[in-house]
């Protein structure tokens, strides 16, 4: 287990004009983890603030339409890989410039992109209504349209539309009545529409329109440019469907010209706004500390606190003071800075151990403050193979500044139970496969991922092993491959098994109650449901003795002995008299009475609490010696109910355990109701068999994993975890496209500018005495 990861509290006081360096600075160290308030907001702030959030907002939404319009998404400018020297700059003065200069880049590529777009967009239309017009001509050829038979159309309309096909039968409905006389034909354009031309004398034109109005058609103009006297003018409309086909596709390489050549500075442009983002948070957790003075807090790791230090006070000199709280992992630490404006000199060559250090252990009865701990971050470091566990400690929580992380105790524990459910050669094979190949072909797409390749990875290699005590090869007790036996799987007692994995150091005789074997589970429930019993109370005990770890660690080491060393002999206590004499109370309560096994530790659960409030034990002060005796024997009785429950939810081993090998051997039956001989028989049964065993790894692999997380969420991390904590998260701000820089701009007071307006008229002066001077030799 490697140690965790110690912090301090910095809470650093600057001159405001200096605010955008000084956070420029904490993500240059890339060390820094911000503490967050709770009421972020600066007096006298609120609706600047308020505008600078909605400016990041609808810069972020211009971001992403930009993106969307170009079909470029994130993840192409992510993947862009550039020399650091070909980084675009961002140069403000402040913030807000910064957002407006981003502003103007995003809206100049914005509004070019938008006026292609509707280019495009206008060139499509029309390069549609051109098409219509040539299908819709081309059926028209076949009745010699020219323009001598539109100008001898004197007294009638002629006129052309197109519609769906499904409102054939109402334009028949319409057009067929006698009540209007006109003449119709119909021809297809594509699957789904249809044109016709009507012809309708000129005088009936607002019945028409209140007719064709209830079809929904569209009307195709009949354009005197395209038709001539000798017929329909198809070269002209050639010409311009190429022309805007050409112009349409012009504009549309444009744009994806545009999307190219522009990548790095899309890239830029994306990851400044992100830093916009992250900057803007970081901006907020500032407190006014006086007169253009604002303070930040912050955690830094405690091995870099002095060197933090110094270079904050070697950039920012004089308009900067810090205070730091080294926070224990062992005992209490409250914040004490008490808004005091303490300046410490910039330190001299090497920094002094502990400088500025302000700590104060808080014991008073009553006291009601923020304990540092519960605030500061987490670091979870793990030996590299227990790491990938970190993801199920994660969905649940993550580990406080002072407690254990669970991972390395879940890295063991996990795979063991999930293999004790899952136990089977073949599929325990099966999965070591798809976990490595999902580690190495999906390592590139995400942390999660591969994380949970590795977690099937080992969960495989205890399914495996567990596979050889209960003697079960994808359902059969040999290995066979095509019908050839390669080897026989035996049965060995779980004594024996242990003795050969401790290289004999552990004889069989000397742990009896380990004397059976686990072998063919379906005529061995009896054995496997003793074993789970085991197994869940080794686990439980396990929750009990982290949670003693937990209170040493933190100094309260009477809760240790009072409370899980209580509890994990009562849970001992209670195996031990249930297993050795059942239910039978008339054996409880005769001699040597094993009943005392329970009562002693439920006693003493009951009492030493309240004693420790006595003797003077200063965390159980806070309350009276009456609530702790109430409290005491509450927890008492619910910790004798909960511990029943919990042992008994492993009993869920056995039942997943009896449901994985029944189902694969049901399929394995089904198998060998195939009868006959031959190529495809076999090959039939193969393909049988590798979808059963498909089925029965997905399906039941799903409801072991979800069970195996429910033992150590609810039975397990219960009795210890509180996943409460801060993940650690450095204040850093992206320079992998981009680099943003802020020039100060440093606010003088009355008589400097008098100062500087007085050096600017002599300066005038002389300036203009040398020009009359220089004319005045000139023109003598």
């Amino acid at each position: 287990m490697v140690k965790k990861e110690e912090f301090s509290l910095i809470r650093a006081e600057i001159n405001q004009n200096y605010k955008d360096q000084f956070l420029m600075e904490l993500s240059n160290i890339n060390a820094v983890h911000i503490k967050s308030r709770k009421k972020p907001k600066i007096k006298g702030s609120g609706d600047f603030k308020d505008s600078t959030k909605q400016n990041i907002k609808d810069l972020r939404k211009s971001l992403n339409t930009l993106f969307k319009r170009l079909d470029t998404g994130v993840q192409d400018v992510l993947d862009l890989k550039i020399e650091r020297s070909e980084r675009m700059e961002f140069v403000a003065n402040d913030f807000s410039e910064l957002i407006d200069h981003v502003t103007e880049e995003i809206d100049f590529y914005s509004n070019r992109v938008s006026e292609l777009k509707s280019y495009i967009s206008t060139g499509i239309i029309e390069l549609e209504s051109i098409k219509i017009i040539k299908s819709s001509y081309e059926n028209l050829e076949r009745i010699n349209l020219n323009t001598d038979v539109i100008e001898n159309l004197k007294y009638f309309s002629f006129r052309v539309f197109t519609t769906f096909s499904k409102n054939l039968a109402n334009l028949k409905n319409l057009f067929d009545s006698s009540e209007f006389p006109n003449y119709y034909e119909t021809f297809e354009l594509s699957e789904d529409r249809i044109g016709f031309y009507i012809i309708y004398p000129k005088d009936r034109e607002n019945e028409f329109n209140g007719r064709i109005r209830l079809i929904h058609s569209e009307e195709v103009q009949i354009l005197k440019k395209y038709l001539t006297k000798e017929g329909i003018n198809f070269k002209r409309i050639d010409k311009e469907l190429h022309f805007i086909e050409n112009l349409v596709s012009r504009y549309q390489k444009e744009q994806t010209r545009i999307a190219q050549d522009n990548l790095l500075i899309f890239a830029s442009i994306n990851e400044i706004v992100q830093n916009i983002e992250e900057y803007n948070w970081a901006e907020e957790q500032f407190e006014m500390a006086g007169p253009n003075r604002l303070s930040l807090k912050f955690f830094i790791p405690s091995r870099l606190r002095n060197k933090v230090i110094q270079d904050l006070f070697t950039m920012f000199k004089d308009n900067i003071t810090i205070e730091s709280i080294k926070i224990s992992k062992k005992r209490p630490i409250f914040e004490s800075f008490k808004g005091k404006k303490k300046r410490i000199k910039e330190p001299k060559g090497e920094p002094k151990p502990d400088v500025g250090d302000i700590e104060k252990e808080i014991t008073e009865s009553g006291k009601k403050l923020e304990d540092l701990r519960d605030t500061a971050p987490t670091v979870m470091k793990n030996f590299f193979l227990f790491r990938p566990f970190e993801m199920i400690t994660k969905m649940y929580g993550t580990p406080t500044y002072s407690e254990i992380d669970p991972t390395p105790f879940i890295a063991i524990t996990f795979p063991i139970l999930f293999g004790l459910m899952f136990g089977d050669i073949g599929h325990g094979l099966t999965l070591m496969i798809s976990g490595l190949l999902g580690a190495w072909f999906l390592r590139n797409r995400s942390k999660g991922i591969a994380s949970f390749s590795w977690i099937i990875f080992f969960c495989g290699i205890a399914s495996f092993f567990v596979g050889f005590l209960y003697g079960e090869f994808f359902g059969k007790e040999e290995i066979e491959i095509f019908g050839k036996v390669y080897f026989e799987l035996k049965s060995f007692k779980l004594s024996e098994i242990i003795s050969f994995i401790s290289f004999g150091i552990i004889k069989p005789e000397w742990i009896p109650f380990f004397n059976f074997t686990l072998y063919n589970p379906l005529n061995n429930i009896l054995s496997v449901f003793y074993f789970t019993i085991i197994i869940g109370v080794f686990h439980i005990i396990l929750g009990w003795f982290i949670q003693f770890l937990n209170y040493w660690k933190q100094n309260r080491k009477y809760l240790a002995l009072s409370d899980s060393l209580i509890k994990i002999l009562l849970l001992i206590g209670g195996y031990t008299l249930i297993f050795n004499n059942g239910f039978d109370i008339y054996a409880w309560t005769a001699p040597p009475y094993p009943i005392l096994l329970t009562l002693i530790p439920g006693i003493l659960l009951l009492i030493l609490k309240p004693l420790g409030k006595i003797i003077g034990i200063s965390y159980l002060q806070e309350e009276s010696v009456g609530s702790l005796i109430g409290e005491g024997t509450i927890e008492t009785f619910e910790t004798i109910l909960s511990v029943m429950s919990n042992v008994l939810s492993y009993i869920r081993l056995l039942a997943l355990a009896l449901a994985h090998i029944a189902l694969i051997f049901s399929f394995n039956e089904m198998g060998n109701l195939i009868e006959g001989e031959g190529f495809l028989i076999e090959l039939l049964k193969f393909v049988g068999a590798i979808f059963g065993n498909l089925v029965v790894i997905i399906i039941e692999g799903l409801l072991v994993f979800i069970n195996t997380m429910r033992l150590h969420y609810y039975e397990f991390f219960f009795k210890f975890y509180r996943g409460s904590g801060i993940e650690y998260f450095p204040f850093y701000l992206d320079s992998d496209y981009s680099i943003m820089t802020f020039q100060a701009e440093i606010g003088k007071d009355i008589i400097s500018e008098e100062i500087e307006k007085e050096i600017d008229t002599v300066s005038v002066k002389e300036e203009i005495d040398k020009a009359i001077s220089y004319i005045s030799k000139k023109y003598e």
